[in-house]
């Protein structure tokens, strides 16, 4: 229940208390509290993608909904099947109305290896509503830098692999395409659903 009370709270500073009128470069934190962050970030600039389908994406494609967004890849061992997996169980617990403004985005750090025919099947498995983004590395380094995201390739001279170290936050992006903050871990969804229904409640509009 605090973590409902901590996101409501955050959601009236946001949106309540003039925040709309600040200038959309501001990026300073309003709120902190319980590992959710919401502040005045700026409108995500037009990028081009191709999503799970092979089918070109653009990031002003993400307008009209809530957007959760994290970035990860299909070879990820822990973390990002972890994340999809704790989603899915959210998803479950949502109505549909709830579902009908909220989508979930993965954004590869591998567009190398994470290919649509690999990441159709990957996302399907968690649920064929999430979407995710791949095949521009460019664009993808661009959008880790306006999300105040990471990631690095790290080299396995065992195996001659490698892995991908990443940001593990959950993004939030609102119906008109603005970073507004940030959810940290755990995303169990005994915590996420009263965050989830608060977002929703308090700042769809």
């Amino acid at each position: 229940m605090k973590y409902a009370l901590a996101l409501t709270l955050l959601l009236v500073l946001a949106f309540g208390a003039g925040l709309a009128s600040a200038p959309p470069s501001a990026r300073s934190v309003l709120q902190h509290s319980d590992g959710v962050a919401v502040f005045n970030g700026p409108t995500l600039p037009a990028l081009e993608f191709v999503d799970e389908n092979g089918d070109s994406a653009n990031t002003r494609d993400l307008q009209g909904r809530w957007t959760l967004v994290f970035f990860g890849y299909t070879f990820c061992p822990d973390v990002c099947p972890m994340t999809l997996l704790q989603l899915s169980q959210l998803w479950k617990q949502l109505s549909d109305e709830q579902t009908r403004q909220l989508t979930a985005l993965l954004v590869s750090v591998d567009p190398q290896r994470d290919t649509p025919a690999a990441l159709k099947p990957y996302m399907n498995y968690f649920n064929p509503e999430f979407r995710a983004f791949t095949g521009n590395p460019e664009n993808m380094q661009t959008l880790t830098g306006v999300l105040n995201a990471f990631y690095a390739r790290v080299e396995r001279p065992d195996t001659g692999d490698y892995l991908m170290d990443h940001s593990a936050n959950l993004i939030l992006i609102d119906p008109q395409g603005r970073y507004r903050g940030y959810i940290e871990p755990p995303f169990t969804p005994v915590r996420m659903k009263p965050l989830v229904t608060a977002l929703l409640n308090g700042g769809a509009d």
